[in-house]
């Protein structure tokens, strides 16, 4: 962890009484409580991304990782590194001891419907063709059952959408994530909704989306990132991930909104000047936001 990284976090405890967090990185007179509540600190299995595609990161160490290098409590998964293990038991048996044997809360499993190998996106939840719908629903049960197995609490979906209006993709994506609904809550695992841009960066859509199908296992995972709350972009760039955003939601206003549905947040980082501070977030801000809330659960950050 860089320095500039180590001040950015030590910065976001200071921010705020909420956040208690024991880690030999950061200053040991950061611990505090927040009218007896705790916002608890996780890692982002996500930020190792580089590392994986370098062949240099073994998930099954990621528990050991986050408990020894970082001293948090907690751990959020991503698919891609279970590398079609998703349903091999003894594998997923091994990450949830090991959680224990360190002391690790297991939270959530970031689902990607992603081949690796080709890089082409799998099955939409929120396509309008039916057949691949029904397809995604299915390709999502064995992340509940992987979630269920490691004692994760929740798996984030994504509701990608090609040529079709806010309100097709609503109605869609509610028969769906209903769908998918009727499996995970049988296990008590939460799906969550992740603004990732399009349809989802449009906070006050999901809140909808949210109430419409009102379940008690769906839920929302607030990010930062200013990117994830770009509702349009330039398609006529080639680089659609850096591409201009045409119609950008209030990052601010959509974390606010989702809060009240949140079964996590993604405090999203990228850039930092030299005392540590994000420079595209106000995360002070953002974190009087967390406190006027009710949320408890857990702050995923990330590594680098």
């Amino acid at each position: 962890m860089d320095r500039t990284r180590r001040k950015f976090i030590s910065n976001i405890i200071k921010s705020s009484a909420a956040i208690s967090i024991s880690s030999p990185l950061l200053n040991n007179n950061l611990f505090a409580s927040y009218n007896s509540k705790k916002l608890k600190i996780s890692l982002q299995c996500f930020s190792f991304a580089s590392e994986f595609y370098q062949g240099k990161f073994d998930l099954s160490k990621f528990s050991k990782t986050v408990r020894e290098i970082y001293n948090l409590d907690g751990a959020e998964f991503w698919s891609i590194p279970f590398m079609g293990k998703e349903k091999n038991s003894i594998f997923l048996n091994e990450i949830r001891q090991k959680s224990n044997d360190y002391g690790i809360k297991n939270t959530i499993i970031l689902v990607d419907l992603l081949n690796i190998q080709t890089m082409k996106q799998g099955n939409s939840l929120a396509s309008l063709d039916k057949k691949e719908r029904n397809q995604a629903v299915e390709d999502h049960k064995p992340w509940i059952d992987a979630a269920k197995s490691i004692e994760c609490d929740s798996i984030r979906i994504n509701l990608w959408s090609e040529n079709a209006s806010k309100q097709e993709v609503m109605k869609v994506s509610i028969e769906s994530i209903s769908k998918l609904l009727e499996y995970s809550s049988d296990k008590n695992i939460n799906i969550v909704i992740e603004n990732h841009g399009g349809y989802t960066g449009d906070a006050k859509w999901v809140v909808n989306l949210i109430n419409k199908i009102n379940n008690k296992n769906l839920g929302s995972l607030p990010d930062f990132g200013t990117l994830n709350f770009c509702v349009k972009r330039d398609l006529s760039e080639e680089q659609i991930f850096s591409s201009k955003c045409l119609n950008q939601y209030d990052k601010y206003l959509g974390v606010k909104e989702l809060l009240p549905y949140a079964k996590g947040i993604s405090a999203k980082s990228t850039q930092f000047d030299l005392k540590g501070n994000e420079v595209n977030t106000n995360f002070k801000k953002m974190v009087r936001l967390i406190k006027k809330s009710n949320f408890e659960g857990y702050l995923a950050l990330p590594q680098k």
